[in-house]
């Protein structure tokens, strides 16, 4: 079996548990962020740019279940890169809002459900709308 050097605690880790790394730092209290620069990736594969679908993705690969974790998982692709971008973490009123609106009741739904964005907005303008979903009887 291959394994790999963890870059955090000098110790050798299977290959097939590389990707699990990410709860080495977040338990110290390392930013841990997901992103994407490559639509067409593995972790991209409907080509949606979904960083929702990344994330579950990302939770179902880690075998995250509890609340807790999918709640940080969310932070991984939220809170947390805006922390790395040095960008405002929580809505403040009177602050630019950059957003985007979920059609889920809380970040732990999002995740489990590969919630639909439905609204925007970039410093307090809205750049776009994706209506829900309505299914309709003749």
């Amino acid at each position: 079996m291959r394994e790999t050097q963890c870059p955090i605690y000098s110790q050798k880790i299977p290959n097939y548990q590389v990707i699990k790394t990410c709860e080495y730092p977040l338990a110290t209290g390392i930013n841990t962020t997901i992103s994407s620069n490559n639509i067409l990736n593995a972790f991209t594969p409907y080509d949606d740019a979904s960083l929702i679908r990344m994330a579950n993705m990302y939770a179902n690969i880690t075998q995250l279940a509890k609340d807790e974790q999918i709640t940080e998982v969310f932070d991984m692709i939220g809170k947390n890169t805006a922390k790395l971008l040095s960008r405002q973490t929580e809505i403040k009123v009177g602050a630019q809002a950059t957003l985007v609106v979920l059609e889920a009741k809380d970040a732990v739904a999002a995740i489990r459900t590969n919630s639909q964005a439905i609204a925007g907005f970039k410093n307090g303008k809205q750049t776009f709308c994706n209506e829900a979903a309505r299914i309709c009887f003749e």
